[in-house]
């Protein structure tokens, strides 16, 4: 992970759509945010986390995450679709954590 493909953003969508290989953007964004943290602690590992908080999330139906390396735009290293969705009432607040392994 590294050079201008670098992740820094990370946005939460609500487009349902079965995972595509072609696809270069989440189905239906509503809100990007800054990777917060990178936790390289653990061998092999790098973990991405981005926080929002129950204003920024409030209203939203939740049923898909992307990683992103800019704030608007920008190229998607990977999307991931929810099983169902997660409905956000402005009670509460969400954390996204995206792992990837990397095997030698």
């Amino acid at each position: 992970m590294g050079g201008s493909a670098n992740p820094t953003h990370i946005a939460v969508g609500t487009s349902g759509l079965a995972f595509n290989i072609a696809q270069t953007t989440l189905g239906s964004e509503t809100d990007r945010n800054q990777i917060d943290t990178i936790d390289f602690s653990i061998t092999e590992q790098v973990t991405l986390i981005a926080n929002w908080s129950s204003s920024d999330i409030s209203g939203t139906i939740l049923q898909e995450v992307g990683v992103f390396n800019s704030g608007t735009g920008g190229e998607m290293s990977s999307r991931n679709v929810l099983t169902g969705s997660l409905v956000f009432d402005g009670e509460q607040e969400l954390q996204v954590q995206q792992t990837y392994k990397f095997f030698l």
